[in-house]
């Protein structure tokens, strides 16, 4: 039953793909993020659920919705790459990934589990703002630099955090 929800969160890869179609058109690709962001709350929320139900397996929701969260955003990148071929976007969007990845790496390496580095309040805004930057850029391009710099900040501000957070532990 939990499949329900790994279709949630497996429904953002054709959502992204589907971007590359409205880039340029603001209502679509507003309405595709929408979607997308709508599925990523939603999956966790329905996997709790089914699981307050009895229904524990598959258990891979842990794993499969932040792997997919960066697929979404690597399929986004490439999208913005294919119409735009915008680096300094494209880093400044992916600059949440950049800095993030390596502290996953780094709990890989001590031999944690990468579900350790669960989001809160401050990952949450910044995946928030992603989404909104993700819109603006593809749905409104000359807005595209103002809005990466938004979440860049915010993306790295929260990499910052982990990062004190994992230090203090």
């Amino acid at each position: 039953m939990l499949w329900i929800a790994h279709a949630l969160t497996l429904s953002r890869i054709p959502l992204g793909i589907a971007l590359v179609y409205a880039y340029g058109n603001a209502p679509l690709a507003v309405a595709l993020i929408a979607i997308a962001a709508l599925t990523d709350t939603l999956d966790g929320n329905v996997a709790r659920a089914l699981q307050r139900r009895g229904y524990t397996e598959p258990a891979i929701g842990g794993v499969l919705d932040p792997l997919m969260d960066k697929i979404f955003v690597a399929i986004v990148l490439a999208v913005i790459w294919y119409h735009a071929r915008d680096l300094t976007v494209i880093l400044l969007i992916g600059a949440r990934e950049l800095f993030v990845l390596p502290l996953a790496a780094y709990y890989l390496a001590k031999h944690r589990p990468v579900g350790g580095l669960h989001a809160d309040s401050y990952g949450k805004v910044a995946t928030v703002a992603q989404f909104i930057a993700v819109a603006i850029v593809i749905g409104h391009p000359p807005w595209a630099l103002a809005a990466a710099i938004v979440t860049a900040v915010l993306g790295v501000a929260t990499g910052v955090h982990y990062v004190a957070r994992e230090i203090s532990k």
